[in-house]
This record gives C-alpha cells, structure tokens and sequence, in this order.
C-alpha cells in the first residue's frame, strides 16, 4: 500500500528552472531514446508552450520534485481552457498511483478559478494512457496526424512563390481546416520571429504554408485538388532548405490533402487523439 503521506503536491510557481530541467530529464530517461534537455531548451520549450507555472503542479517527495504536469491555458472553442503541455513521474516513482493523484490536484485547482475543460493529445497507440484519460472522463474530440518527410525532386518556377515573416499576416489562422491547441496562430505569435509564411499561386489555385526555422508546418492553406499544383511548389522550395520537414496536426478528416502529402512522398509518423476532460 502506498503511503501518500510522504508526497506532497502544489502549484510549481515557486520552483526554479534547474529543479524542472533536473525532473524532466529524470522522467523521460528511460525513454526508448532518452531525453535529455538542457536548462535553457526547457525555458524555451515553456515559452513557446506557453505553460502558466501557476497553474502547472507537482509531486514532491522529501522536497523533491518527483513527477509534474505542466499547463497552458488560454481560450480555446469558445471558452478558456487548459492544455496538458507536458505529463512525466520520475520511474521509481511510477506505479504508485501518483499521476492520477496529480491529476485529480489539478483538476481541482484548476476547476476552482473557473477552468472547465482540459485538453490533451495521446498517441492513438498508446492504449494504456487511452485508458487512463477515458477514466477520467476524456472523450475524443478529433483524432490527427503527425508526418515527415520532403520532396525529393520537383521542377517549379521560382517566381511562383513568396516567402514573408509571420509578422507580416493578421491574427486570424491560415488553415483551411481546424487546428489543435498548439497550432492556433496566437500560439505560434509567441516565438512569432522563428515562423515564416511560404506561399505559391498557379493558375488554377493557392496555398500556403507556415513553417518554423526548424523545418515545422504548424498550418496549412489548403483548399481542395485545385490547390494541387500551388502546395507542391512550396513544399518542393521548403525541401530545397530542410532535409526533413514534419507536418504537425493534419485532421484524418483531411483526406484530400493527407492523400495529396502522401502522394509528394510524406509519411505518416504517428496518429494522435485530441482529446477532452470536463473538469
């Protein structure tokens, strides 16, 4: 029997950065492919995720921080929810109930200053953390995918296509489709100097792309077979610059444009649920 006694659980306002990184790292060391971030990777990851450390919370143990969930929160469909930006317990802390001991603290805390909805994604896989969140109430809201690669070779003329900063375009999204917490235009205006907008016309139609100095396609202008020509001229000039490019978030519900990507030679890495708790 765990003796819950021993663990204690509150808001990470107070808790500096080198504590999180040292964390971090220790839960996610077991990881088929360890991870291992270094203190100003994570200060850059909780920018551009823009969690509320106020609102994010942790288990200590013996004053030691043990496991933590890190949130966002901000509006969302209408209404002001929060974003689970990161989940991880430390293994020999694991098995013991705790994350949904965490959960629940959260759930609570979260609920009493009037945060009613909380989103996540889970790798469609990943039947156990399925499990876990359907437990707690969370239905699928949308389900994505996640793909990678590039075009090998393509002709195209140069002139076709324009590249602008993200700065240069309103607030208002360029997706033609609905996108995931993480790739609303007001999240991407937070790191808004790494994002850049590549667009291309033909005569039979236009797109567009958002991608960041990494060679990541948060959003799409994409509007049907029309567009064919236009979407394959950007992601055949983005290729000549990235030697991968990983397309974030496309709904499966996009068949036009997943079999458009897949023809260009992407491939699909992962499937995703998006899914939703009511606190």
């Amino acid at each position: 029997m765990v003796e819950y006694s021993m663990y204690e659980f509150r808001n990470l306002e107070s808790v500096g950065l080198d504590e999180l990184t040292k964390t971090w790292n220790l839960a996610f060391s077991d990881y088929v492919v360890p991870v291992n971030v270094t203190q100003e990777k994570l200060e850059a990851y909780f920018k551009i995720a823009g969690v509320d450390f106020s609102k994010s919370f942790g288990v200590f143990c013996e004053g030691d921080l043990v496991g933590m969930l890190m949130n966002s929160v901000d509006m969302f469909r209408g209404k002001i929810v929060a974003y689970d930006a990161m989940t991880g317990i430390v293994p020999e802390h694991r098995g013991k109930g705790l994350f949904s001991k965490l959960f629940e603290y959260t759930r609570i805390a979260l609920k009493s200053v009037g945060i009613t909805h909380y989103y996540l994604e889970v790798i469609k896989t990943n039947d156990r953390a399925c499990s876990i969140y359907k437990a707690k109430g969370g239905k699928i809201e949308g389900e994505f995918s996640f793909l990678k690669g590039r075009v090998e070779s393509e002709n195209f003329n140069n002139k076709d296509k324009r590249v602008l900063p993200l700065s240069s375009y309103p607030v208002e999204e360029l997706s033609t489709y609905d996108l995931s917490f993480s790739n609303r235009m007001s999240a991407l205006h937070r790191n808004i100097d790494d994002y850049k907008v590549a667009s291309a016309e033909t005569e039979k139609g236009r797109s567009s792309v958002v991608f960041s100095a990494s060679g990541r396609i948060p959003q799409i202008m994409y509007s049907g077979p029309e567009d064919n020509a236009s979407l394959r001229t950007v992601m055949a000039y983005l290729s000549r610059d990235f030697k991968v490019l990983e397309i974030i978030n496309i709904p499966v519900t996009e068949t036009e444009l997943l079999g458009e990507l897949l023809d260009m030679g992407f491939q699909v890495l992962v499937d995703q649920y998006e899914m939703c708790i009511e606190l």
